[in-house]
Parts: structure tokens; sequence; C-alpha cells
């Protein structure tokens, strides 16, 4: 992206495109490409004053010369002394210039990526051009992070995960992942039906994410895969609050699930009074009620009717933040990546105990 180039047409116009310069102690001057607001000719009283406390004596002794020179003109010169084009370059005098732009990447690209056996790097390079023969050109460079942002018409931001399974004949679940695309940082909606079919214990749920990482050179004749990684992103045990670890992420009981101290005080008085009703009935000793255990379930064990059917939970699981990951290495995450070199995919799995 050419910025200024001495040969263009418009070169003594200007300072080159969407140029904003300010000279040393002097006020902000706004060019661009198309603008010839503030450029002073060299034999204007404006330009002298200028040129007197910007350039060295030795420069503005020889610039007085030229302006009383006299001289013959030939058709195309200008009265003003030679033009950029004919010089081949243009002084920029001391002081800032700045150059706004804007470069499209394609979709197809990928994001800045750093792992430990490779990496995806974009750098910002510039070149200034300077006239004269033993003056040596200034190159610059800088790199610049990528960030690839979800598409907000995107289904995949949309689009649920659903997983419908059975455990033993004695626990169905029901899971549901809202989108397949999330970014860094954010949070993973999950929703949980569990409808047990016998009586069953769920003491924990815990929620992971994977990150597989695989290395290609060669053609792809050489691969290397590093070892799975998991990290914890959320814990939900039966009878206990959650721990300050996952005080960003959010868990919400609809329907079911595990009683409050009150409720289960009336539930089992009331599971108390119909063994003894039924004990009166057969003329058998009364049942005792079994040990209140921690069940994510509920108290499925007293036999009450009302008490045996779904639990549902809603979860609302934070993924590592750029802090996170910063403080603590060992949460961090890369993004899914699939080049030619480097891929990265990732899995959110779920772990409950039953028993």
């Amino acid at each position: 992206m050419p910025f200024y180039n001495a040969l263009y047409t418009d070169s003594d116009e200007g300072y080159g495109a969407q140029c904003v310069y300010k000279l040393r102690n002097e006020e902000a001057s706004h060019h661009t490409n198309v603008s010839v607001v503030g450029i002073d000719h060299p034999n204007s009283p404006t330009r002298s004053s200028r040129s007197n406390t910007l350039l060295s004596t030795r420069d503005q002794k020889r610039l007085s010369l030229q302006t009383v020179q006299s001289r013959s003109f030939q058709k195309g010169d200008s009265p003003f002394g030679a033009t950029p084009q004919q010089k081949g370059y243009k002084v920029f005098h001391p002081g800032v210039y700045e150059y706004s732009f804007e470069i499209a990447l394609d979709a197809t690209s990928p994001e800045t990526i750093d792992l430990p056996l490779g990496s995806v790097k974009w750098i910002l390079e510039a070149l200034v051009e300077r006239a004269g023969t033993f003056k040596s050109n200034l190159h610059g460079s800088k790199e610049v992070i990528v960030v690839r942002a979800p598409d907000a018409n995107s289904l995949e931001q949309v689009e649920p995960i659903a997983i419908s399974r059975q455990w033993e004949d004695q626990l169905h679940y029901d899971i549901v992942i809202s989108g397949k695309l999330l970014a860094i940082g954010s949070k993973i909606p999950i929703a949980f039906k569990l409808t047990p079919l016998a009586k069953v214990q769920c003491h924990r749920i815990k929620v992971y994410i994977t990150e597989n990482i695989e290395y290609f050179c060669k053609d792809k004749r050489v691969t290397r895969k590093d070892a799975q990684r998991k990290i914890l992103l959320l814990e939900k045990q039966a009878g206990k609050p959650m721990s300050k670890d996952y005080d960003s992420s959010s868990v919400r009981i609809v329907a079911g699930g595990e009683l409050a101290p009150d409720q289960r005080e009336r539930a089992r008085a009331l599971a108390q009074r119909r063994r003894e009703q039924q004990a009166n009935r057969d003329h058998v000793p009364v049942e005792p009620l079994p040990e209140p255990t921690e069940n994510l379930l509920g108290d499925l064990d007293l036999g009450l009717e009302h008490l045996i059917g779904q639990t549902e939970i809603e979860m609302e699981v934070q993924l590592p933040t750029c802090d996170a990951m910063r403080k603590t290495k060992s949460r961090n995450l890369a993004p899914d990546t699939t080049w030619k070199n480097i891929q990265v995919h990732h899995w959110i799995k779920v772990s409950t105990i039953v028993v």
C-alpha cells in the first residue's frame, strides 16, 4: 500500500493518502491526497518563516540564493522550482506524519497462533525510501495480533448440540449445548434433563473442555500429536455450595433436584407417617427411613411420588478469559485452527458420578 510516491501526479499537493501531520512547533494540519490546504510555495512568506525554524543555517543560505537567482523557464517548468516528480523526492520536514488505513483479510486466513511447536504470526512492515546515494532506506516491522471474531449471522452460533443417552437402564439424560461456536472468555449455556428410571444417586457433575493439537510438516508426511489437555470448567457437587473458583459460572435448578433443609424435613416426616400407616395395616414393624444422602436428583429413596420425576438443571459455564490464562498457564487455550501445518480442536465433556 503506497502512501506517498514522489512520481505520482499529485505528489506536490500533500504528503500522501489520508495523511494527518503536525510539524515541529506548528499547529496540526490535515491533508489527504486530494487536499491542497496549507501547502505553501517556496517563495511565499509563510514558507520562508517556516523554513527558518526548521532548516539549518547552511540550508537557509542555499535556499535564499535559489530564491533570488534569475533563470529562464522552459515549457512545462514551474516558476516555483522543480516538482517532486522532476526531483524524484520530496522533503518531509521534522514532525509527526500519521497515515490511516484498513486492510481486509481473507476469511480463510488463520488467526494469530502461538503454540510450543508452531506458530502463525502477522507482521506489519513499513518502508521509507530516502533520496541520496549514501542514505539508507528506513525499514520497520511490528507484530499484529489477529483474532477471529464469530460471524453474527453464522448458524453455528445458534445451532445447538443435543445428546440423548441412557445409562444401564438406571438413568436417562438429555444434554443440550446452545451453539457450536464460542469465543474465548464467553460462557457456554448447557441444559441437563435427568430422568431416573430406578432409585439412583447422582453425587457430582463436572464440565471439562479438552484441547487436541496436531502438527504437520513435509507435506503432512510427518505428524506429531500432543497429549490431550483437559481443563475443568465447573464442578457441581450434591449438598455443597459452588466453589469460589467457579464464581463466574452459574447453576440453576429449574425442576426437581435437591431439597432445601426445611423441604427435606417435611418430606421425611410425610414418608414416616406413610410407613407407619402401612405398618398398621399390615400389622408389621415400621420400616425405618433411610439415612439422608446428598443426591442431585432429590430424595428418591423416600418413595414419595411427587419426588420421583425429572431434574432439570441450567448452567452458564465460564470459559477461561484472557486475564485468567495470563495468570494461570495451565488454563491456556488456543483458538480452533485448521491450518496446513497446525490443527487445534476442542471438545466439551460432561462427567457425572452416579450410583
